[in-house]
């Protein structure tokens, strides 16, 4: 529930054992690989290694090939004789197979399609019995088969008798009449022109048609059955290939990755004519574990480690340490930014209070049940940290509708059930509204403390002191409050104390820069620029009035729990009285509901968090840490 604690590291030994020392101390470990030609303050004489890596490539390949093959690597690693050209040669060979039968499959395929079309279209021919090839073959009589609208077809049939025409019915849908008609050569054109204004559609019927339509339907039918099987013939033949290649493949991602690796590390490494460094960041753990196995080990091998403090020429790097609860939302606060390694983690604080909050404005057991059960089926099957939000922000609905008495909108069946007063919404929504400015008040003040804590880690007096969200900052917002609450209460204190506390504040905030300045022993500290003094009023202005915004923002919490049942109520009064539609516009309406209410509640609680709370104490610029084993 933290940030790791980190440790710079660097590992140096004999040039002439790099690759030997490389295999043994460094591949495979929990390290994350800095450019060590940035990091060593004496360059002289050092260069980096001349590497090519084209090995990360290959790797991506075979991993897709095992996955085409539904196959999970094992830790199999060929030969080290192997080389890229055999490995790839391999790859090709494997690939190539796999598009020669996945071409043949397709061109099957899409003689199956052209055949299902043909099918469709026999269908409406069947009421003719006659060989369409004979047809095809007369010389002074042709035809044309299609379908016309019944409107259409109705006004032919007045007209048949006049038309030198014959007209063959063969089916009929809900809208058209299908069938052939049969002309002389000589009034073709005048009588295409008659079908043509009643909107009679024409189908081609191809030369290669022999034999009744029901003889040729039953033919394409053969011809399909007959190409599915070839599919699936090859669909085997490729899935046994695959399992006959399976562990060769397997060894050649799992050296490729060896090899990729390798190549990260002689990416970053530098070396001169005796010695090689690598550096980077490893936890203090992991550090410590490496430091005694070089030490027992008796090689010849240096490695030196140091604090993140005591290091000046790299940033150190952030690895987030949170329980199965809050791991999921690390996804929200990487969203916003990586907190840097002196920041406190805000992973804890946003789950808690995003769990707290989405409970608060979408209390409902039966919807939230709906919503906790699917997240976490989801966050289980398919490792969606979304998933697992949705999940836990469910059971808080859940614990929320029950004081609410909520169930599917019905307020009256957990609380007969229960025996108890439920808090409703609604009826007490001044009561809501209050206490979520309440809660809205103490969250500002403890993210307000939480930057102190974070200006005192990274050695920040002028902010931690005089910020407006440090110490003058909590002191202003705190006298503004116990001052309204005096107001309202007559609590008997004098309102100059809180008067004194404000206007002492406000000067803090408004000279936060020189004072800094002066806090650290700087000279010349006061400003003689009199436009600083007139911005530093505008600015002054804009951040007592953050102070209200953000603090009213928390209404939406409140508002939002009014809302739902406001919602809810319309459902109910659109179901009426009950009865199957009264069931059916309820299910609808909780659906809706759920959808479009969970998605606004979640992306509100979301824009809370980051412009009301990480605002005040979070920075997001933190360099995260990239494992070698995860390259």
């Amino acid at each position: 529930m933290s940030i790791t604690k980190m440790k710079s590291v660097t590992i140096s030994g004999q040039i002439s054992d790099f690759d030997k020392m490389v295999e043994k101390y460094i591949y495979g470990r929990d390290i994350h690989l800095e450019k060590a030609m940035a990091v060593l303050s004496n360059r002289k004489n050092l260069q980096s290694f001349e590497d090519t890596n084209e090995y990360d490539a290959l790797a991506k390949r075979a991993m897709s090939i095992l996955k085409l093959a539904n196959y999970q690597a094992d830790n199999d690693i060929a030969p080290d004789t192997s080389t890229l050209e055999q490995m790839r040669d391999y790859l090709n060979d494997i690939d190539s197979q796999i598009d020669s039968e996945k071409k043949q499959s397709d061109a099957l395929e899409q003689r199956i399609n052209a055949n299902d079309i043909a099918i469709s279209q026999l269908d409406l021919m069947l009421g003719a019995d006659v060989d369409l090839s004979k047809l095809i073959k007369f010389e002074f009589i042709k035809f044309q088969f299609g379908h016309i609208p019944k409107a259409g077809y109705k006004t032919l049939t007045t007209y048949l008798d006049n038309l030198e025409v014959i007209f063959v019915k063969t089916a009929e849908d809900l809208t058209d009449v299908w069938g052939f008609y049969f002309v002389p050569l000589s009034k073709m054109k005048k009588i295409d022109d008659v079908f043509s204004s009643l909107y009679f559609e024409s189908v081609t019927i191809p030369d290669s048609y022999v034999g009744t339509p029901s003889e040729i339907k039953e033919r394409l039918i053969k011809e399909n059955e007959a190409y599915r099987k070839e599919i699936d013939e090859l669909s085997a033949k490729t899935a046994q290939m695959l399992s006959d290649s399976v562990g060769q493949i397997c060894q050649i991602y799992n050296l490729a990755k060896k090899r990729h690796q390798f190549s990260e590390i002689r990416r970053n490494a530098v070396h001169s004519d005796v010695f090689f460094y690598v550096g980077g960041w490893m936890d203090e753990k992991q550090a410590a574990k490496l430091e005694k196995e070089i030490t027992d080990s008796g090689d010849i091998v240096m490695f030196y480690s140091a604090l993140p403090s005591d290091v000046k020429d790299m940033q150190p790097l952030t690895k987030l340490k949170n329980n199965p609860v809050f791991k999921p939302f690390e996804m929200f606060v990487k969203m916003y930014g990586l907190p840097s390694y002196e920041e406190i983690d805000p992973t804890p604080i946003l789950a808690i209070t995003y769990i707290l909050f989405f409970g608060i404005m979408f209390g409902d057991v039966g919807q939230a049940a709906i919503l906790a059960i699917a997240g976490f089926i989801l966050y289980k099957k398919k490792k969606w940290d979304l998933g697992g939000i949705v999940g836990w922000v469910g059971l808080s609905g859940i614990i929320f509708g029950v004081v609410y008495g909520s169930f599917f909108g019905n307020e009256e069946i957990i609380p007969n059930l229960l025996n108890t007063t439920p808090v409703r919404p609604m009826e007490q929504a001044i009561t809501m509204l209050i206490a979520t400015i309440a809660i809205g008040a103490l969250i500002i003040i403890f993210g307000m403390v939480l930057n102190v804590i974070n200006a005192y880690k990274r050695r920040d007096k002028g902010e931690m002191i005089f910020g407006h969200n440090g110490i003058a900052g909590i002191v202003f917002y705190v006298s503004i409050l116990a001052l309204v609450l005096n107001m309202l209460f007559s609590l008997g204190v004098p309102n100059v104390i809180f008067a004194v506390l404000i206007i002492a504040s406000v000067i803090s905030m408004y000279m936060c820069e020189p004072l800094s300045k002066l806090v650290v022993g700087k000279k010349n500290w006061l400003p003689k620029d009199g436009m600083f003094y007139v911005e530093n009023l505008f600015k002054m202005f804009e951040v007592i009035l953050s102070f209200f915004t953000n603090t009213l923002s928390f209404l939406r919490i409140g508002a939002f729990s009014i809302v739902h049942v406001g919602m809810m109520m319309v459902v109910a009064v659109l179901a009426g009285g009950g009865g199957v539609g009264g069931v059916i516009v309820s299910i609808i309406g909780n659906v809706l509901v759920m959808a479009l209410e969970g998605l606004i509640v979640g992306i509100q609680v979301l824009r809370l968090e980051y412009y009301e709370m990480f605002s005040r104490y979070f920075t997001g610029r933190g360099k995260e840490f990239v494992s070698l084993k995860d390259k």
